[in-house]
């Protein structure tokens, strides 16, 4: 794969605005772009979205790195990046309900993956995790929403026979208030081990295509604990596309930084999407300085979209 290392324009670039329209027809109906002989060429619209493994809270592992010290520069991140919608891996309660109470301009939803109920709101630490999805209100309104389980009985709190943990996948139907364009967003979290990880690569396609039938432009943002060259990616991206392979601007940075501790390129966090009337324009990997050493123990991501009207 032929590695695109560029250097990013400033934020303008990352600006989020909504002015398509939804024409009803199928969303992965041909090509992008016109088909030449004159023909008009079709108008987009920019859809930013971010993945974050925002890290539990781990006072005790985690030291000078622990949530306390870093809260405020996940809510920085938000402010600065304003993604219109954001996919959150083993975000907490208490995570969430600070990130809520920070950023009011942002709404949020996700069943906690062991109980499946929404996670209650509180200043309390809680230890339950929820794939947590946040969106920008004022851009986007939520449709329909859904969490299923990456498991034998997805629509069950349960998991795998060869998982380590209940894994879930949190999801929702977005309409662009500006215009009406409509879009399917799913996030997830997969089993460390390679086993359970092709299993749940499986689970997620078939419900996936399941919940948006229709095919309309979709995203799938996840901690997926592999890089895309493991075997059972192949599934997945025989469905979808990687933003970092397909974005005209884009990086290969690594995600998992483990406080500076990691070793090699890991990159574990990824933002796929159906093509068709979407393009990926962008891919960046989150390094800047948001006011703490390290935002995580993972960098999020950060993928800009042009979904055509």
């Amino acid at each position: 794969m032929v590695l695109k290392i560029l250097i990013f324009p400033l934020l303008a670039l990352f600006l989020s605005s909504g002015c398509s329209s939804d024409d009803g027809r199928p969303a992965d109906d041909g090509p992008q772009g016109g088909s030449g002989g004159g023909s008009p060429q079709p108008e987009y619209a920019d859809v930013s979205v971010v993945s974050f493994n925002i890290r539990v809270d781990n006072s005790a592992q985690d030291g000078a790195n622990r949530w306390s010290e870093r809260r405020a520069a996940a809510v920085n991140m938000l402010q600065r990046e304003k993604p219109i919608v954001m996919g959150l891996q083993e975000a907490q309660a208490h995570q969430i309900t600070w990130l809520a109470r920070s950023c009011t301009d942002y709404a949020w939803y996700g069943l906690g993956r062991d109980t499946g109920t929404p996670p209650p709101e509180t200043d309390a630490y809680a230890r339950e995790e929820t794939m947590a999805i946040f969106w920008r209100e004022a851009e986007a309104e939520l449709l329909d929403k859904g969490t299923f389980w990456l498991s034998e009985t997805p629509g069950e709190v349960s998991k795998l026979p060869s998982a380590d943990y209940r894994r879930t996948c949190t999801w929702g139907l977005f309409r662009l208030r500006a215009t009406g364009t409509r879009f399917y967003f799913f996030n997830t979290h997969l089993a460390t081990e390679t086993i359970p990880r092709g299993e749940q690569i499986g689970i997620l396609i078939a419900n996936m295509k399941r919940i948006n039938d229709k095919r309309l432009p979709a995203f799938l943002t996840g901690d997926f604990n592999a890089e895309t060259d493991e075997a059972a990616f192949a599934p997945l991206l025989a469905y979808l596309s990687d933003a970092r392979a397909a974005a005209t601007l884009s990086d290969n940075r690594a995600t998992w930084n483990d406080y500076g501790q990691a070793t090699g390129s890991k990159k574990y966090d990824h933002v796929f999407f159906l093509s068709g009337r979407c393009v990926a324009r962008q891919f960046r990997v989150l390094t800047d300085d948001y006011g703490a050493p390290y935002i995580s123990d993972h960098y999020p991501v950060k993928a800009l979209f042009g979904l055509q009207k």
